[in-house]
C-alpha cells in the first residue's frame, strides 16, 4: 500500500478516502517529509534485520503501517499523546491485521522504555516541545547502545518564502502558535549540539526542503493546506508531485526543514 494511502480506513468524507485510495498521501509537503524519513532508513542498512523501531509521535500511524507491511520481521511501536489519533492508528491496525505493531499514549519527555529501540525516529515534533533536550535525552534512553535516532524540524532561520503564503495566513488568521509551535525550528549546530547534549553522536545533519520543496509547501499551504480548494488541488497535483520529486534527490545548503540521525554512545564510546 502506498505510503499514507491507510488513512482511507478512517477517513469519513467520501472526496479524502478516495484521494488516500488513488493517490496515497496527498498532502504533498507531508510526503515528500516521510519519503526523507523513508530514504534515511534505507541508508543505515537494517531493511532485513529484526529490530524494534519505535515512532515518536506518530499521529494516525502512516509510517509505522508503511514500514509494518513491507518489514513484516520488524517490531514497531507508534507512541502519540492524542487520543483520538491512537483510536484511528489502531483501527487502521485492525483493518490491516498488522501482527507486529502496537500503539500507546505516553509524554515523549517521559517515556516508559530504556534501552529497548534498534531505531527511533520522532518527525516533526521537537517544536511542539517547550523542553526539548528532555525529549532528546528520553528518546536516547529508549534506544539500545549503538541504535540510531532520526529527527526532522522546520529548519531556523526560514528560507524566504512566497508572498502567496504571508497573505494566505492574513487571510485565515494564521499564527504557527495556533498549531502548538513553540519554537520556530533549528539549525544544523543547534541540533548537532542537542544530540550531543543527550548522549548521541550526530551521524548525518542536513537541510530538506530546499528551493523545490519549499516552493511545494508555498503553493500547498496557499491553496488551503489540509482543506484545499478541490479543482486548485486536482490542477496542480501533478507539478507539486514533480516539486516533491526534485526536492527529494537534491540536497540543499539551506532549506526550510532539517533533518538529522545520530548514533547512541555505547560505553566508553565518546
Amino acid at each position: 500500500m502506498r505510503l499514507g494511502a491507510a488513512k482511507q480506513f478512517v477517513e469519513q468524507d467520501w472526496k479524502r478516502r478516495w484521494s488516500y485510495v488513488l493517490l496515497g498521501e496527498p498532502h504533498v509537503p507531508g510526503w515528500i517529509r516521510l519519503q526523507h524519513v523513508v530514504r534515511e532508513l534505507g541508508r543505515l542498512g537494517l531493511d532485513r534485520s529484526p529490530i524494534r523501531f519505535l515512532d515518536a509521535g506518530c499521529s494516525r500511524g502512516d509510517l509505522i503501517t508503511y514500514l509494518a507491511e513491507r518489514h513484516p520481521q520488524w517490531s514497531l511501536v507508534g507512541l502519540e499523546l492524542e487520543p483520538d489519533r491512537v483510536e484511528k492508528a489502531e483501527t487502521i491496525r485492525r483493518r490491516m491485521s498488522l501482527t507486529n505493531v502496537s500503539y500507546l499514549r505516553a509524554d515523549i519527555c517521559r517515556l516508559p522504555f530504556q534501552n529497548e529501540f534498534d531505531l527511533v525516529v520522532c518527525s516533526d515534533v521537537m517544536e511542539h516541545i517547550a523542553s526539548d533536550q528532555e525529549a532528546f535525552a528520553s528518546l536516547t534512553r529508549a534506544l539500545k547502545p549503538g541504535g540510531h535516532l532520526i529527527v526532522t524540524s522546520p529548519s531556523s532561520p526560514q528560507p524566504r518564502h512566497l508572498p502567496l503564503v504571508a497573505w494566505r495566513e492574513r487571510l485565515v488568521g494564521f499564527d504557527p502558535s495556533e498549531i502548538g509551535h513553540v519554537r520556530q525550528g533549528y539549525s544544523i549546530p543547534g541540533l548537532h549540539q542537542l544530540f550531543e547534549a543527550t548522549g548521541s553522536k550526530p551521524q548525518r545533519i542536513r537541510y530538506t526542503y530546499g528551493r523545490w520543496g519549499t516552493l511545494c509547501f508555498d503553493l500547498f499551504f496557499s491553496i488551503g493546506d489540509n482543506r484545499p480548494n478541490p479543482l486548485l488541488f486536482l490542477g496542480l497535483y501533478p507539478f507539486l508531485k514533480l516539486l516533491g520529486w526534485l526536492d527529494l534527490r537534491n540536497e540543499p545548503a539551506h532549506g526550510a526543514a532539517v533533518l538529522g540521525v545520530a548514533q547512541k554512545l555505547t560505553n566508553g564510546q565518546e
